[in-house]
């Protein structure tokens, strides 16, 4: 075999393994970001009826989507802060959380719980 004839089958094995990497890499992104996406949408309590447990959050005035997020998967009434915080910004109740002290319960749902501690326009 040829100087040539070597060259051109490293060049197209390099180019078929480049090809399969990118197709490996966009697959595993993609489903991540489709699970992601659809887990936002999706959503489900921390705990079944059965292990439900009641928590009392309080709320200061000024407390940002990220530290109600971390507050809320604090108490264990979230299993994701990072899906949380998504849920809270694609939410109609984005900032409209009121100070207080909530009774909130690990089997409600992210929305209910913002529909608790959240003023409707």
């Amino acid at each position: 075999m040829s100087n040539k004839n070597i060259r051109l089958i490293t060049a197209v094995s390099v180019n078929v393994l480049v090809i399969l990497i990118g197709i490996i890499v966009i697959y595993k992104v993609g489903s991540d970001a489709y699970n992601f996406g659809n887990n936002i949408f999706n959503e489900v309590s921390a705990d079944t009826s059965n292990n439900a447990r009641e928590v009392e959050v309080t709320i200061n005035s000024g407390i940002s989507a990220k530290e109600l997020a971390n507050t809320f998967y604090e108490k264990g009434l979230v299993n994701d802060k990072k899906l949380f915080y998504y849920q809270i910004l694609v939410s109609d109740y984005k900032d409209k959380w009121v100070d207080g002290t909530y009774k909130l319960t690990t089997d409600m749902l992210p929305t209910d719980m913002l529909k608790v501690i959240c003023v409707e326009d």
